[in-house]
C-alpha cells in the first residue's frame, strides 16, 4: 500500500474515531500533492470537510464545499451540493415558552422541617405472580424484520425509472435509463446505484443533473442489449436489496433483401417486487408508431408524441411483442434505379417502333 494510501485510511480512522483534530492534520500535508481536479483530491478534501463540521468550524467547511461545486465528477458535485444544503440551512433562535426555568430552592429549612415528621411505614403490596419470561416468536422477528426494510426503503425516497429502447437497424438498438426522484434532490439509492453500475464497467455514460439521472449506451445488437438489461437488473437488486427476476429480449429476423421483418419480445418478472407507493416502472420504445405493431400484457401502451410508453405493472409478470418492418435502404435504391433504366430503355424502343428514328442532320 502507498503512503497516501495507508494515509487516507489513517484519516478515515481518526474521522470514525471522532478525533478531527488529528484527521485535519494527517489531510493537510496531502492536499499538496492532490489537486482538486484528481479523485484521491476530492476525496481527501470531502473528509477535511466532514472533519470541519465534527468541529463546528462551518466557514472552512463551505469554503471547502464552493471549490468541489465544479469538479469534473459529477459524484463529487452531488455530494458538495448536499453538504453546502446542510451548511447553509439557517440556524432558527429556540422559543422561550420551549424552556423551564428551574428556581433555587432552599433545602436547608426543608430538611429541618422533614427531619421533625415522624417516619411512616411504607406499606408492603404484593403484587400477583407474572410467571416465566416468554421468548418472542420466530413469526414476530421475521414480521419485524420485513416491516424495518419496508420502512428503510421507503424513507429513502421514491423514484420513476423508465427504459428507453432506440431502434436504429434492422438489427441494432440504444438503451438508455431515466432515474427520475419524486423528491427535488437526488436520494441516496439513486447514487448508490450511479456507483454499482461503475463498478460493474457498464458501457453506460452518466448524466446527472440535480435530482434527475440519465444513463446511456452507444448503438450494440439485440444479444448485448438483452446482457445489458441483465446487468442493470442485478444492480438494482442489489442496490435496493429485492429479488429481481431478470428480463428476457429475443428476436426473430427475417431478411427479404428489400428489407428485413423484425420480431421483438420482452419478458419482465416483476413478481418478487413488492408493490411500493410512488415507484412508478415504464418501457418507452422509440420509432414504431403504429398501434397494430404492438401486443402488451397486462397493461395497454400509451401512444404519443413518436414515443410508446408501456407502464410496467408491479406483482406480475409483464410482456411486450412488437413486430415492425425496416426497410433496405441501399437495396430499394438500386431497384429504383434499375427500373428507372429499364422504363427508359422501353420508352426508346416504342419511340423508334413508332417510327420516330433518332435525330438526324438535315440533307
Amino acid at each position: 500500500m502507498s503512503n497516501s494510501a495507508s494515509a487516507i485510511k489513517a484519516a478515515e480512522a481518526a474521522l470514525d474515531k471522532g478525533d478531527y483534530n488529528l484527521c485535519i492534520k494527517i489531510i493537510d500535508p496531502l492536499l499538496l500533492s492532490f489537486s482538486t481536479a484528481t479523485p484521491i483530491g476530492s476525496q481527501l478534501r470531502l473528509l477535511k470537510v466532514t472533519a470541519y463540521m465534527g468541529l463546528g468550524d462551518e466557514q472552512n467547511a463551505i469554503n471547502i464545499c464552493q471549490t468541489l461545486i465544479n469538479s469534473k465528477d459529477a459524484n463529487v458535485r452531488q455530494q458538495s451540493k448536499q453538504l453546502l444544503s446542510i451548511l447553509d440551512a439557517p440556524s432558527l433562535p429556540r422559543p422561550s415558552n420551549w424552556s423551564v426555568e428551574i428556581p433555587k430552592i432552599e433545602m436547608e429549612s426543608s430538611l429541618k422541617s422533614s427531619s421533625r415528621k415522624p417516619k411512616r411505614k411504607k406499606k408492603k403490596v404484593n403484587h400477583p405472580p407474572t410467571g416465566p419470561t416468554k421468548n418472542l416468536d420466530f413469526g414476530f422477528s421475521i414480521i419485524t424484520l420485513l416491516i424495518i426494510s419496508l420502512l428503510a426503503f421507503l424513507l429513502s425516497g421514491c423514484v420513476d425509472i423508465s427504459t428507453n429502447l432506440s431502434i436504429t437497424s434492422s438489427n441494432r438498438l440504444k438503451i438508455s435509463l431515466d432515474i427520475d426522484s419524486i423528491s427535488s434532490k437526488s436520494i441516496p439509492w439513486q447514487i448508490e446505484f450511479a456507483d454499482n453500475l461503475a463498478k460493474e464497467n457498464s458501457v453506460f455514460k452518466i448524466q446527472a443533473e440535480g435530482n434527475k439521472q440519465h444513463f446511456e449506451s452507444p448503438t450494440i445488437r439485440f444479444e448485448e442489449a438483452n446482457e445489458l438489461l441483465q446487468q442493470i437488473t442485478s444492480v438494482v437488486s442489489n442496490t435496493s436489496g429485492f429479488n429481481i427476476n431478470k428480463p428476457e429480449l429475443t428476436t426473430t429476423n427475417r431478411n427479404w433483401i428489400i428489407g428485413a421483418n423484425q420480431n421483438l419480445k420482452i419478458y419482465f418478472d416483476l413478481r418478487e417486487l413488492p408493490k411500493v407507493p410512488g415507484l412508478k416502472l415504464n418501457l418507452i420504445i422509440h420509432g414504431i408508431q403504429n398501434k397494430n405493431n404492438f401486443k402488451t400484457q397486462p397493461l395497454e401502451p400509451i401512444f404519443k408524441k413518436g414515443l410508446t410508453s408501456l407502464p410496467l405493472k408491479i406483482g406480475q409478470i409483464n410482456q411486450l411483442e412488437v413486430s415492425y418492418w425496416k426497410w433496405n435502404q441501399i437495396a430499394v435504391g438500386l431497384i429504383l434505379i434499375i427500373s428507372l433504366i429499364l422504363i427508359s430503355l422501353f420508352l426508346q424502343t416504342f419511340r423508334l417502333n413508332m417510327g420516330f428514328g433518332f435525330p438526324e442532320l438535315p440533307p
